[in-house]
C-alpha cells in the first residue's frame, strides 16, 4: 500500500506541473488473472482481486493522458506442457501466486466526445494504450537452472471501456484491459517447452521464448470511481455534432471573441 501511495503522488506532481487543461482522479477496483506457459488453467482459482487509482490529464474531451497504478495478486492453478517434464517423468502440476504492481503511462481517447459532469457529453466508449512496467518476486525454474529474487519489466498496456457521468463533479467507468511483458518470470516458468541437447560433455540448451518472444501477459478487468478534480478550461465548446466522433470539434470561445 505504502509503494501504491508513493507512486501515485510522484503522478500527481507530474500531471499537476503540466497545467490545467481538465484533470480527474479515480480509483479502481476489480480482478486481474494471468495468461502465459501454463496450458491448462482452472479459472475459477485463477482470479484475484486487484485495485489501484489513476490520475487522468484531459487535453479536451477527446484525448486524455492517463496515469495508471494496480496493486493485486496474480497467480493461476493448472497444467503445463514440456518435453523436459515429460522425458523425466516428472509432474507437470504447476501452481503460482505473487503480488504484481502495475505502473503505467496510458493514452485515451473517447469515441465520443466526455467530459465529466457535462449534461452535453454524459458517456462515452473509448480505447486505451500506452508504456509501463510490472514488479513483482519470482523463485522460477528452467531446464538447466534454478533461481529468485524480484524483476522489473517492461509492459505494453491496452484495452477499451466504457464511462458515464453520474453526477456534476462524479463519473463511472467499466474497463477491461491487456499488459504484454517483456519477462517469462512472472509463472515462475522459464520456458518450459525448452529442453536440452547433450555432446560428450557439452549441454546445450534449445529455448523457444526470449526477451522479446515470451508468453507471460497480465488482463484486469473491473470498475472505477472518478472525481473530477479540476474543471480547467470551462471555455470548451463542443460545436459539432455527435455524429462526427472523429473530428477535433473544440474551440475556445475566448480566443474566438
Amino acid at each position: 500500500m505504502k509503494r501504491l501511495l508513493t507512486v501515485f503522488l510522484i503522478g500527481f506532481m507530474v500531471f499537476k506541473a503540466l497545467g490545467q487543461p481538465s484533470v480527474d482522479v479515480g480509483v479502481f477496483g476489480g480482478a486481474g488473472t494471468y495468461f502465459g506457459d501454463m496450458t491448462k488453467i482452472n479459472l475459477p482459482k485463477s482470479i484475484h482481486p486487484a485495485y489501484g487509482a489513476f490520475m487522468r490529464y484531459n487535453f479536451n474531451p477527446r484525448y486524455a493522458l492517463r496515469f495508471n497504478v494496480i496493486n493485486g495478486t496474480i497467480g493461476a492453478q493448472g497444467e503445463f506442457d514440456s518435453q523436459f517434464w515429460k522425458t523425466n517423468q516428472l509432474d507437470n502440476n504447476w501452481e503460482f501466486k505473487k503480488n504484481v504492481l502495475d505502473i503505467s503511462l496510458q493514452f485515451e481517447f473517447n469515441f465520443f466526445k466526455y467530459i465529466v459532469g457535462d449534461k452535453e457529453t454524459p458517456y462515452s466508449t473509448y480505447v486505451f494504450a500506452g508504456v509501463g512496467m510490472q514488479t513483482y518476486s519470482y523463485a522460477y525454474q528452467s531446464v538447466i537452472t534454478q533461481s529468485d529474487g524480484s524483476e522489473v519489466t517492461p509492459t505494453i498496456p491496452f484495452g477499451l471501456g466504457f464511462k458515464f457521468n453520474i453526477s456534476k463533479r462524479i463519473g463511472l467507468g467499466i474497463e477491461g484491459g491487456l499488459r504484454k511483458t517483456f519477462s517469462d518470470k512472472l509463472d515462475n516458468l522459464d520456458d518450459p517447452l525448452s529442453y536440452t541437447v547433450t555432446n560428450g560433455d557439452q549441454v546445450t540448451p534449445v529455448n523457444y521464448t526470449d526477451q522479446y518472444h515470451n508468453n507471460d501477459w497480465t488482463a484486469y478487468a473491473g470498475i472505477h470511481l472518478v472525481y473530477k478534480l479540476i474543471y480547467g478550461n470551462k471555455e470548451w465548446e463542443l460545436n459539432t455534432k455527435k455524429e462526427k466522433i472523429l473530428d477535433w470539434g473544440i474551440h475556445n470561445n475566448e480566443k474566438n471573441r
